[in-house]
């Protein structure tokens, strides 16, 4: 769940593969990655987001560009938007993780946060 923090950051913690998976937008050049929350948000807005992926307790920064929107909760998708991962250092970490992490899964077809 994402919660603002300190000067404005989100922080969202993804806590198990399953949930990986449902907030990964493998779709959005260089992945997206979605955060559950009830801040307003506009397609284009650049974010701060500390992410923490399953089985660490590592907080992983990550600047991006809002791609997806889901404005409130419905048909089990939360509301939140998804933000595209960034092409710099910290990001491309960030994307080997998560797809380390959903290795074999990514081209599923079971739904997600986004479709």
């Amino acid at each position: 769940m994402a919660m603002p923090g300190r000067g404005g950051v989100l922080t969202c913690h993804i806590e198990d593969i399953e949930t990986l998976y449902a907030s990964y937008l493998s779709f959005v050049t260089n992945g997206a990655l979605f955060v559950p929350s009830d801040r307003p948000q506009q397609l284009g807005d650049e974010v701060f987001i500390a992410i923490t992926l399953p089985n660490s307790s590592e907080r992983l920064p990550m600047n991006g560009k809002v791609v997806w929107i889901n404005s409130k909760t419905q048909s089990g998708r939360p509301a939140g938007f998804a933000v595209q991962i960034g092409t710099d250092i910290a990001g491309q970490r960030i994307k080997n993780e998560v797809e380390r992490l959903l290795a074999g899964k990514i081209d599923s077809l079971q739904s997600t946060y986004t479709m």
